[in-house]
């Protein structure tokens, strides 16, 4: 796969092996390739495809410069673009000086400064609908055991309302300001359910799949109600007896949830195998690898990664990046690989939430996804010459010679930019249409 290059930083490499966040440098000189120049960030899959069709078989990684490990891990397969219809005319592939120059031109302070205010524009109406949604969770979580059909309609109206936006074309995931301090049920239930709805979607579930899983998703701690205070704020944790006592909360789910006609089977199958995990070391049954549901494997991931980031003991979590990276290299055994793809391929590389530093030392925080071009987010950079209520937006995918250096802590950010970032304390994120 690789070998060893010149000295302990850099590794020789097939193009095969190579991903987005991988620095490389070209060998033979400038005469043996027609690209620009002989060391790069590779920033997106179509450069890798670029250097294929020049015919360049070996490059050098530099392992200090690359903004993710080499190898890299095998859980993120990037996408490509679909190739074109059978008879169609292919354009030759660009090299990369001509593809930079065509559709990477640097960005300029007034465009960051627009795209800044059409994104808080976004933003503030997602979090309106954040607002809402978080209402009608309590409600219908309130309200599941109520006789009579009215609840069991609302819940199937809101569900039917959040399944059909995320569906949009147009959908954008959003990172919210508001409710930094929300430690809720309700909180935890309503980003369960987006982030699991975002993966579902990336793995092409029809519409009553998706719908099924957002009501699982609503209902599948129910019965964390009934646990003591000690129990519940233990999360786990604790002496042995504490930890079988808060996984009872799962068979206390199902119980309440089959109360509810908007409770399909599907629906409840997710909730009594949310906790399992893919190596067969998860709760209730201790069911492994694809004898538990798809809808419960996702819920599994989402429910994890909010923990992660979202503590329920405590108002400081992980970082996005951080939470992250700990699903893949420290838990990725308890989770089916291919929904944790689709999960990362939903949220980005770096998540909306993860504080940047750039290539050009600024320092910024994540606030969108560019879902085809994960190493390219769209980023709130640090410029005090602006005023922080308009501040500039940077989309990575549109520059140049800008790209992520690194993600980092929020200890080790002067304290004039994190007033400035303001980095959330509890990180929601919810959606939008464009319209």
């Amino acid at each position: 796969m690789f070998g060893f290059g010149n000295n302990e930083n850099t590794v020789k490499a097939k193009i095969e092996d190579l991903r987005p966040g991988h620095f490389i440098e070209l060998q033979g000189g400038w005469f043996a390739h027609d690209f620009v120049r002989s060391k790069f960030l590779i920033e997106s899959p179509r450069v890798i495809d670029e250097l294929r069709a020049a015919n360049i078989k070996t490059v050098l990684v530099h392992l200090d410069k690359s903004t993710i490990p080499f190898p890299a891990p095998p859980d993120i397969d990037f996408e490509r673009p679909a190739a074109p219809p059978a008879g169609a005319s292919t354009p030759p592939t660009p090299m990369l000086s001509e593809a930079r120059s065509a559709t990477n031109a640097p960005a300029t302070m007034q465009e960051a400064l627009q795209r800044g205010s059409e994104m808080r524009r976004r933003q503030e109406a997602a979090e309106a609908a954040h607002a809402t949604a978080l209402q009608e969770t309590q409600f219908v979580m309130k309200n599941m055991l109520a006789p009579g059909a009215a609840v069991a309609e609302r819940t199937r109206a809101f569900v039917g309302d959040a399944v059909s936006t995320v569906m949009s074309d147009d959908a954008t995931l959003h990172l919210l300001s508001s409710r930094q301090g929300e430690m809720s049920l309700r909180f935890h239930s309503l980003q369960v359910m987006t982030l699991s709805l975002l993966t579902g979607k990336r793995l092409e579930l029809s519409e009553t799949e998706l719908q099924d899983l957002a009501t699982a998703a609503l209902f599948r701690d129910a019965g964390i109600g009934r646990l003591q205070d000690s129990v519940r704020m233990s999360a786990g944790g604790g002496s042995r007896i504490e930890q079988e006592a808060y996984q009872s909360h799962v068979l206390y789910s199902v119980e309440m949830a089959k109360s509810s006609s908007a409770v399909s089977k599907p629906a409840l199958a997710a909730i009594l195998t949310h906790h399992e995990a893919f190596n067969g070391t998860g709760y209730p049954k201790k069911l492994a690898g694809e004898d538990i549901p798809l809808l419960g494997r996702i819920l599994a991931v989402a429910d994890r990664y909010d923990y992660l980031v979202n503590p329920t003991a405590s108002p400081l979590g992980m970082t996005p990046a951080e939470a992250l990276a700990k699903l893949f290299q420290q838990e990725g055994a308890r989770f089916d690989k291919r929904v944790l793809h689709a999960f990362a391929k939903s949220i980005g590389i770096y998540p909306p939430g993860s504080i940047v530093q750039l290539s050009d030392s600024r320092y910024g925080i994540v606030i969108g996804v560019n879902t085809d071009a994960l190493m390219c987010p769209s980023v709130l950079v640090y410029e005090p010459s602006v005023p922080k209520s308009q501040a500039p937006v940077v989309d990575l995918l549109e520059t140049a010679d800008l790209n992520i250096k690194n993600c980092v802590v929020a200890a080790m950010v002067p304290k004039e930019v994190l007033d400035y970032l303001n980095p959330r304390g509890r990180v929601a994120y919810f959606y939008s249409r464009s319209s």
